[in-house]
């Protein structure tokens, strides 16, 4: 995987849950749970918080939200559902310590995309990773404003992973 990061937001989508089954199908994700489903998840939850940061939803976020989700999932919600996402995530910002975790926890198809970094000394990861920045970006910036508190998240925790990626050398 060798790509650009000027890349659309469904596209980067699709690359991080490309470079997640790629690690599932040379063998480095031994969850019952399919590594789609918990990229997915991710994503959702990651770009849920930066959308709803604000305590508003607005229609460019959205469109942007569920060209990622429909293109992570192959599945394109509606509002309601991409709305009740967002909500969903918010509820588990506004909790310190599950918000910090999150923050601060790899997500288990990124430990296996480093794995597999690890055995074939691939730079997949710092794609996933620099393609979640795109990503964080295009919503931050969709509804032409930024708070503290969704820069807040998107630093901490891009800066999380790239500093699980920078172990890799």
């Amino acid at each position: 995987m060798n790509r650009s990061v000027h890349l659309r937001p469904d596209e980067l989508s699709h690359l991080i849950v490309e470079a997640a089954v790629t690690a599932d199908e040379q063998g480095f994700w031994h969850e019952p749970r399919p590594i789609a489903e918990d990229a997915v998840q991710h994503l959702v939850r990651f770009l849920g918080v930066l959308l709803a940061g604000d305590d508003d939803v607005d229609l460019h976020e959205l469109r942007v939200f569920g060209d990622v989700f429909a293109a992570a999932s192959g599945e394109r919600p509606s509002e309601h559902e991409l709305r009740e996402a967002a909500m969903e995530a918010v509820e588990m910002a506004s909790d310190p310590d599950a918000l910090h975790e999150f923050l601060a926890t790899t997500p288990p198809f990124l430990d296996a995309v480093l794995a597999m970094d690890r055995a074939r000394g691939t730079r997949n990861a710092d794609q996933v990773v620099t393609a979640l920045s795109g990503l964080g970006l295009a919503v931050l910036a969709a509804d032409g404003r930024a708070e503290l508190e969704e820069e807040s998240v998107f630093t901490i925790h891009l800066n999380h992973l790239r500093g699980e990626v920078e172990t890799l050398g």
